[in-house]
């Protein structure tokens, strides 16, 4: 069992390498290191990811806030104009993570996308969307390779903003 998610790990790790578009990746380390807040939402699989990427601002001193759902609170509030989104979802898609993300840019914020597919519904309201495919193994997807890929995203964003 851990031989079978291990492989599938490496393959995702593998795809990612293989399939992530640098130019994505830097036009969302712009957006996000210009941003005064980072509002970080990623509910259910996703959830992992969210707040991991929101450890790893706080521990670059970026600040960012988590949008985590808790008690059906709802902080859109908390968006302002110089503000930015990271989102991320896969199917199936989070209707909450979608409603925030139309908000955020009908508000005029900048989108990051963390995605499935390009064509996903969340990349489409998004400004830029960077996509992962994690590779199944019966029932149940490995977060790898999207953590990989937030990890990268979150240090490069703080390296941004200390230059």
């Amino acid at each position: 069992l851990l031989a079978e998610f291990v492989e599938a790990v490496r393959l995702s790790l593998e795809g990612l390498a293989k399939s992530v578009d640098p130019a994505a990746l830097e036009t969302a380390v712009h957006a996000l290191a210009g941003a005064e807040m980072i509002h970080i939402i990623g509910l259910r699989r996703a959830y992992p990811v969210a707040s991991y990427l929101a450890y790893v601002l706080e521990k670059m001193s970026v600040p960012a806030m988590l949008h985590e759902g808790a008690g059906k609170l709802d902080h859109r509030h908390a968006l302002r104009p110089k503000d930015a989104v990271l989102a991320i979802s896969f199917a199936p898609y989070s209707e909450e993570t979608l409603s925030f993300t139309r908000e955020a840019r009908a508000r005029g914020l900048a989108v990051v996308a963390l995605t499935d597919q390009a064509t996903s519904p969340l990349a489409r309201s998004a400004d830029t969307a960077l996509t992962v495919q994690e590779v199944d193994f019966g029932a149940f997807r490995a977060l790898s390779a999207t953590i990989a890929l937030a990890l990268a995203l979150a240090v490069a964003v703080g390296t941004a903003r200390e230059a």
